[in-house]
């Protein structure tokens, strides 16, 4: 049977990434599916670059403009069919390139939008100040007749610290009390603010902190309304890419060409998986990893940006370890993860 090949773009969040692989994972079609997962940090802001309102013109935006699309010219060479973005306030970038790719782009805020179309509730949206700042999803809720409304300045400041903040933060790639209280305290204040009744997670980040399990529990204590919606963005995509279908085209160049002169580039660690489970598995190691590789150093990880490029692919597309070869990018198993290989790729990256 000819099997879907469904590509996945992260880095901006690899958690997210890693999240995203794993609720894939509980939609039962997706044994029917190929995948190739790309978490590519380097499309990430620097540490330093955070918070700031770049211009299209400034080298932060340049630099992220060249590396997306190389990244899915990477995905159009590897075979996908069917993409999707593992960070929505990327989307907004990733909607000037995707018109000119022959694949199918799966839009994560139109189909949220989509599956809200029915309600008449004020929906909150939550992420970073880019996102919210944009008006992505404001934007894709009116056209449904949706109201939607943003956390007030000093709330999004606690959003905002609830993801990035260098000893708390979910960027850090641990779950804090810190960033669940500073999440529920936004939440509960909103609601009694402006009556909303529904919060879109709008940044991949957020579901990992405010799980179902997580909030369910937030609930009975008190901590978040009974009544209150979740909406899992993350969830709303995972569902999308497994029931659409797409088609793919070769390059019309060789992908060299498509280097451009603001590239920000670092060969990916790339894995030859059985399995989603797999793949997110080996992600959360190398996180782990990653984070005691910089301890030693006195350092720890600031952001997106510090993470390891990681790129899988399933087992069963056999013709992509080929094409990895040829464009020399080693292919590994999970077996380098306790030999003295990815140590000293942390060597190389994190010099």
């Amino acid at each position: 049977m000819e099997r879907t090949r469904v590509g996945i773009i992260g880095g901006m969040g690899n958690e997210a990434m890693a999240d995203l692989l794993e609720k894939m994972a509980t939609v039962e079609v997706h044994q029917q599916r190929e995948f190739v997962a790309f978490g590519n940090a380097r499309l990430a802001y620097r540490p330093e670059e955070v918070g700031t309102q770049w211009q299209p013109t400034d080298l932060p935006e340049l630099r992220k403009y060249d590396t997306a699309l190389y990244t899915l010219r990477l995905m159009q060479y590897l075979g996908a069919e069917t993409v999707g973005l593992a960070c929505n306030s990327a989307h907004e970038l990733f909607r000037q390139l995707v018109p000119a790719l022959p694949f199918n782009f799966v839009d994560m805020i139109k189909q949220t939008a989509e599956s809200l179309s029915d309600t008449q509730d004020i929906v909150l949206v939550m992420g970073v100040d880019s996102l919210v700042n944009s008006g992505l999803y404001q934007s894709a809720l009116l056209e449904y007749g949706i109201a939607a409304t943003k956390p007030s300045i000093v709330n999004q400041r606690k959003v905002m610290d609830a993801i990035y903040h260098s000893e708390y933060g979910i960027k850090t790639a641990k779950i804090t009390q810190q960033a669940e209280q500073l999440l529920c305290d936004v939440i509960c204040d909103e609601v009694a603010q402006q009556g909303c009744k529904k919060v879109v997670l709008g940044c991949t980040e957020l579901p990992l902190a405010l799980t179902a399990e997580s909030c369910d529990r937030f609930k009975q204590q008190g901590l978040l309304p009974e009544e209150l919606e979740i909406i899992d963005a993350s969830m709303v995509l995972a569902q999308s890419l497994m029931s659409q279908t797409g088609q793919s085209a070769a390059l019309p160049e060789p992908l060299l060409n498509y280097q451009r002169p603001n590239l920000d580039w670092f060969t990916p660690v790339c894995f030859k998986v059985d399995s989603l489970s797999e793949m997110a598995e080996i992600q959360h190691m190398i996180f782990a990893m990653s984070a005691a590789h910089l301890a030693l150093k006195g350092q720890c990880i600031t952001g997106s940006y510090s993470h390891l490029p990681i790129l899988f692919f399933s087992s069963n597309a056999s013709d992509i370890e080929q094409k990895l070869t040829a464009i020399d990018i080693p292919v590994y198993g999970s077996e380098i993860l306790s030999s003295g290989v990815i140590d000293r790729i942390f060597d190389q990256y994190y010099r």
